[in-house]
């Protein structure tokens, strides 16, 4: 549970954050190809 609190926890609500200032139609699109391809994508200045 610490671990989850302390890394995890901060880590999605930094990502959220950016992805609700950041949000665009063709990103999302982006995301789900590579999703489903299971390809890495250039996110936010980091490979996610």
């Amino acid at each position: 549970m610490d671990y989850n609190d302390k890394v995890i926890y901060p880590d999605k609500i930094r990502v959220n954050l950016y992805y609700l200032s950041h949000y665009s139609f063709f990103k999302d699109l982006e995301m789900i190809v590579c999703t489903v391809l299971g390809r890495k994508m250039m996110y936010g200045g980091e490979w996610i």
